[in-house]
């Protein structure tokens, strides 16, 4: 890009929210022209904090051009001279596209799914990720002009990690996939070894397809896989834990739970436990598909393959709205003109 100044990058995922819990469950739907309503106040946020440049993701649909395009913006935005797919790396090289411009935040729009992808991509740049998924356990419900008030704060360096403050910029977990012994891929929050020996359709919903659970976390209010840990463990929420789960429909031990949008059923645990940060956990041997963060990316056909899990510390650093905004009203961003006492 040319120019300088604070520079936030956008990935807006105009598949995200499109997946089958849509019609077997009742997953949202958020469509691609309230996405474009979403980046517009984005974009309208980032420039009142003063940001200078934005650096996009292209897609089919235009998201984030056709945004732009009915706005007359201070802000230069610029799609990524790149090539999309309409595949999840199209996520992921973006992401890693904005770190090598050297991006003081990304902005995204997607789920789950979405924000995994560009975790991988991203470095240590924040994310600001915006709930636009079917299952959303990463990205939360933002109102997108905060998103890009908070998302501008961090870019023009008004709000930061200090002593004796609210913490801005968080680190998250992440799960660590090693198939016979090599790193394979991560997950953000969850990874389940199916009884599935194809992919098929990629999302989970039905808890007699699941084998084995790994979560990053353990909070206490979830939806999807990542609810199975509060749910059995709520004296671990909010701490630094994750859990192994060993799923069998069979056994006497049940557990409602909330396994996907408005589907609250029966999960048969035979086996639960803790994870420890640094642990590593073998899942049960046997063809299957591996899924990650709630889509079945892997198919292990090998009875002999190993299949490992690790809970790391050195996730993605995540941007915290409400943190972000505060540092930046204490920084004095807001005021024009005058004092407030």
């Amino acid at each position: 890009m040319v120019g300088g100044g604070p520079l936030v990058g956008i990935v807006a995922n105009p598949a995200s929210g499109k997946d089958i819990r849509r019609l077997v469950a009742l997953g949202s739907s958020v469509d691609n022209n309230e996405k474009i309503n979403i980046v517009r106040r984005v974009l309208r946020g980032l420039e009142a904090m003063g940001v200078a440049r934005v650096a996009y993701m292209p897609d089919g649909y235009g998201i984030v051009e056709r945004a732009a395009a009915t706005l007359d913006l201070r802000l230069a935005v610029e799609p990524l001279p790149m090539a999309t797919f309409g595949v999840p790396s199209d996520s992921e090289e973006a992401a890693r596209r904005l770190a090598d411009l050297g991006a003081d935040a990304i902005v995204t729009l997607g789920g789950d799914g979405t924000n995994r992808v560009v975790a991988l991509g991203c470095g240590d740049v924040p994310l600001v990720p915006i709930s636009t998924g079917t299952n959303n356990v990463f990205p939360r419900l933002v109102e997108g002009t905060l998103a890009g008030l908070a998302a501008g704060a961090v870019a023009i360096g008004v709000a930061a990690n200090r002593p004796d403050s609210p913490r801005v910029i968080r680190r998250h977990p992440r799960l660590d996939v090693a198939i016979d012994g090599t790193y394979r891929t991560s997950a953000l929050i969850d990874v389940a070894a199916t009884g599935h020996g194809w992919i098929g359709g990629r999302a989970l919903w039905r808890p007699e397809d699941l084998r084995d659970v790994v979560l990053s976390r353990i909070n206490p209010a979830e939806i999807g896989l990542a609810s199975l840990g509060g749910l059995l463990f709520p004296e671990a929420c909010g701490g630094c834990s994750g859990a192994t789960i060993q799923i069998d429909q069979t056994s006497p031990q049940r557990l409602l739970a909330p396994i996907a949008p408005g589907s609250i059923v029966e999960v048969g645990i035979a086996e639960a436990r803790l994870l420890a940060h640094g642990e590593t956990v073998s899942l049960r041997p046997g063809p299957c598909t591996v899924a990650l963060d709630g889509e079945r990316e892997i198919d292990i056909l090998d009875s002999e393959t190993t299949i490992e899990v690790r809970l790391e510390l050195q996730g993605p650093r995540v941007v915290e709205i409400e943190a972000a905004i505060r540092a930046a009203a204490a920084a004095g961003a807001f005021r024009r003109g005058h004092s407030v006492t």
